[in-house]
């Protein structure tokens, strides 16, 4: 599937979202990636699978972030594969998303690919359903309507 153009990027940006599309995660090493994280999330949501990206701990850091977020798809991660997660050596972890401390460089690609295929195994996520609402019909309180959360990519 090809993605649709992006005007605001550069080429180096361009070429970087290509890999990712054929790597399945970004490595949003640059300096300014707001842009193409975005464009990478819409990319993820728009498909439903885990977003995985990479950025560095700060400016001339040797050392990397690797986040999931889960967000991008309508499952969450079950209790085995927040533990798979964390054998993975991930220090934030939730039913949402986690996230790799203090990586190298060099072992960016390994942990990317592994968070990924580690976060579409079966039996590491489950589809999110909300909490069913209970109603009494015999009470004559209203009932309360909660908005639906938007989507963020």
């Amino acid at each position: 599937m090809l993605a649709p153009p992006q005007p605001d990027l550069t080429a180096r940006d361009r070429r970087r979202l290509q890999q990712a599309h054929e790597d399945g995660f970004l490595d949003a090493t640059c300096r300014d990636n707001a842009a193409i994280v975005k464009a990478y999330g819409l990319w993820c949501w728009r498909l439903k699978i885990p977003m995985v990206w990479v950025e560095r701990r700060s400016r001339y850091s040797r050392y990397c972030r690797v986040h999931l977020d889960m967000f991008t798809t309508s499952n969450l991660l079950t209790s085995s594969g927040r533990a798979a997660m964390q054998a993975l050596g991930a220090t934030g972890v939730s039913a949402q998303d986690a996230r790799w401390d203090l990586i190298p460089r060099r072992n960016l690609a390994a942990v990317g690919r592994v968070a990924l295929r580690a976060a579409v195994r079966a039996g590491n996520y489950t589809l999110n359903r909300g909490q069913p609402l209970e109603i009494d019909a015999h009470s004559r309180r209203p009932l309360e309507v909660v908005a639906r959360r938007a989507a963020s990519a």
